[in-house]
């Protein structure tokens, strides 16, 4: 008896799966070519005053796609649910279940562990293969298409930069102070010999142009000895302006969680602020569970779908649900970065309200 009962509700799993699995597809290609169709106009004019060529064009879009998954995914997931329960209502199959005895918990026990799996699956594609994926189309777009010319050096822990001055060793671009941290110079002779290093501590951009720390020069003589002064602070020793160095800094999206994490510890170990980037790096484990959170509130909505629903009501909910969510992701991140949240909570607050929403739906379900 415990064996034929067991079959019954493995077949159900296995149906329920099917459907969510037959519209999530679908969703998904749905929402990378408008995606792409979108930003593809938005770009039309760069690519046409650059005079980019095809191939170029092509391959910054090819190398997008990881980085647009990874945004869309969770959206469509909510809509995937909603459309597959909201249809199996539609067909009076919803109420077929329940009759013989499954209730909407158990029918979203198997979508929650789909939702959960896709989460996970999030995470580690998030790891793997959008940092490379975001590097290379940042390159493609600066120089290939842009035709600027390479001048920068980006590794994980800083950024090497051939500027007006010299050639620059820079630990931090922070935009939100337009600010440099961690600035050395190198200036070299015309036999490209050592002559001096200059070493800024900080080097503040006030629209006009920049005000620094105190200055450490440590000129190379040709025996390879090194003498050391201090320099007052200067506003001219830097001819670039902060959009300069804006362009070459790495973002969070090309970094991975442990990149980032020992970024922050390798700036935080100098003595550089790195609470601008702590915001990013819960963001990078709590926007994989998007799906998931979002399949949990799916769930208990279509449960209340009365029978015979519209397609364009259905539609309507889930814009709704994901409009919503984005929204409040969008305050909560924002109040972190300004210090208002912490950083933990800034991240995670959107996914624990609408997983709260989302049980209290399942308790009071009739």
């Amino acid at each position: 008896m415990p064996r034929e009962r067991h079959v019954p509700g493995r077949v159900v799993s296995s149906y329920l799966l099917r459907e969510f699995a037959s519209y999530l597809l679908p969703i998904v290609s749905a929402f990378v070519v408008l995606y792409l169709i979108v930003d593809f106009f938005d770009r039309l004019d760069i690519l046409l005053r650059h005079h980019a060529a095809a191939g170029a064009a092509v391959r910054y879009f090819l190398f997008k796609i990881p980085l647009i998954l990874t945004q869309i995914v969770g959206p469509a997931v909510l809509a995937a649910m909603l459309l597959s329960l909201g249809m199996l209502s539609r067909h009076n199959e919803l109420t077929a279940l329940r009759a013989s005895g499954v209730s909407l918990g158990q029918m979203g026990v198997p979508l929650l562990i789909a939702a959960g799996l896709i989460s996970i699956g999030t995470l580690v594609w998030n790891e793997t293969v959008v940092p490379y994926c975001t590097r290379t189309f940042q390159y493609v777009n600066n120089v290939e298409i842009r035709k600027r010319q390479q001048r920068a050096l980006l590794s994980d822990r800083g950024i090497w930069y051939r500027g007006g001055a010299g050639f620059y060793s820079i630990d931090h671009v922070d935009p939100r102070r337009s600010s440099l941290f961690g600035l050395r110079i190198y200036q070299t002779t015309e036999s490209f010999q050592l002559d001096r290093i200059l070493e800024v501590p900080w080097a503040r951009w006030t629209g006009t142009g920049w005000d620094t720390g105190p200055i450490a020069e440590r000129s190379v003589g040709p025996d390879g000895s090194v003498v050391t002064r201090a320099l007052p602070a200067s506003s001219s020793i830097i001819p670039e302006t902060l959009s300069d160095f804006l362009e070459v800094r790495r973002d969070a999206d090309e970094l991975s969680f442990l990149a980032l994490r020992a970024r922050i510890t390798d700036l935080s170990a100098k003595g550089i602020d790195a609470s601008n980037y702590l915001v990013d790096l819960h963001l990078k484990l709590a926007v994989p569970f998007t799906s998931l959170v979002l399949a949990a509130l799916a769930i208990p909505l279509a449960g209340r779908v009365q029978r015979h629903p519209s397609i364009a009501r259905i539609v309507g909910a889930g814009l709704a649900v994901g409009f919503a969510y984005w929204v409040i992701l969008g305050l909560t991140r924002s109040l972190g970065e300004s210090g208002v949240l912490p950083p933990l909570v800034s991240a995670w607050a959107a996914n624990g309200l609408f997983g709260l929403v989302s049980w209290a739906l399942f308790l009071t379900h009739e």
